[in-house]
């Protein structure tokens, strides 16, 4: 085994349950993680998965490559953590992993203040789905209800969620709402987030998939149809209205998560700081408590 990247995309694919899943949390097409595990498969000579086009069952090869990348990954974070805490300069980067909704809509509207205050501090910002197991970089900025334990974190706040359609849809369908066409986020993965945060709008509702917010608020934009959105990008987006003013269908909480040890190392103290204060003031907004 000459490659840790093959076994990379390993861990990735079976800790998402699919494919598609193991793609997005890299940040790669679905396609290049296919031909990637059967390049790798066709070089040791094995199946790594039972004949499933999910690939979500292990063969036993598989399952050994699997524990083995998963001590080799502990070994390299290690080493990296190690790297990283020795380094007391307030100077280098920060890698940064989150969602694409949390990058577009949080994160990226204090980064320019950050960026001009620090000068010697850059960001590596990485959008993907984090990992609520392990954390992939030094800082990972995601919503779960279920943060592991042993991570150093802060919450930030808890997000609200609400209906939302574009303004011509929703005056379309305001006298049948029974007739709209609802938009679902689906990451491809064995536990979709959609049915915890919309348990009531049935399954065959939702007549249109997507895998990126950011393909599914652009969706509702034009007008394809109705969907669930955090408070804090569909009262700020003109183009978009309330289905149920004053009505929360959901909450998930906000938390900025770091290593333990990393968490006195300069550079990263200097950007939790920063980062928190400045959500503090967008805090009303998120938590939908200024409606």
């Amino acid at each position: 085994m000459k490659n840790w990247d093959d076994l990379r995309i390993l861990l990735a694919v079976v800790r998402g349950g699919s494919i598609t899943a193991g793609a997005n949390t890299l940040g790669i097409d679905q396609s290049t993680v296919s031909r990637r595990l059967l390049a790798f498969e066709e070089r040791i000579g094995q199946s790594l998965f039972l004949g499933t086009s999910k690939r979500t069952t292990l063969s036993l090869t598989g399952q050994k490559c699997f524990e083995g990348a998963l001590r080799l990954e502990k070994e390299i974070e290690d080493i990296n953590k190690g790297i990283a805490t020795s380094d007391q300069r307030e100077s280098g980067v920060v890698h940064v992993v989150t969602s694409d909704i949390l990058s577009n809509h949080l994160l990226l509207s204090v980064t320019s203040a950050f960026l001009q205050q620090h000068p010697q501090i850059n960001l590596l910002i990485r959008s993907a789905q984090p990992n609520v197991e392990r954390l992939e970089g030094d800082v990972a900025l995601f919503a779960t209800n279920s943060p592991k334990e042993d991570l150093f974190g802060r919450k930030l706040a808890t997000a609200s969620f609400a209906t939302y359609a574009s303004k011509d849809y929703l005056a379309e369908f305001k006298d049948r709402p029974q007739e709209m066409v609802w938009l679902n986020w689906d990451d491809g993965s064995d536990s979709p987030t959609w049915p915890t945060l919309a348990p009531h709008i049935p399954d065959h509702m939702c007549r249109l998939r997507i895998d990126t917010v950011a393909t599914l608020l652009e969706a509702t934009r034009l007008g394809v149809g109705a969907t669930i959105l955090p408070c804090f990008i569909g009262e700020n987006d003109p183009a978009l209205a309330r289905i149920t003013p004053g009505e929360i269908v959901s909450k998930r909480d906000i938390w900025l998560l770091v290593h333990a040890d990393l968490r006195k190392v300069p550079r990263i103290r200097t950007f939790l700081d920063f980062f928190i204060q400045q959500i503090k003031s967008q805090r009303g907004l998120i938590e939908d408590s200024i409606h």
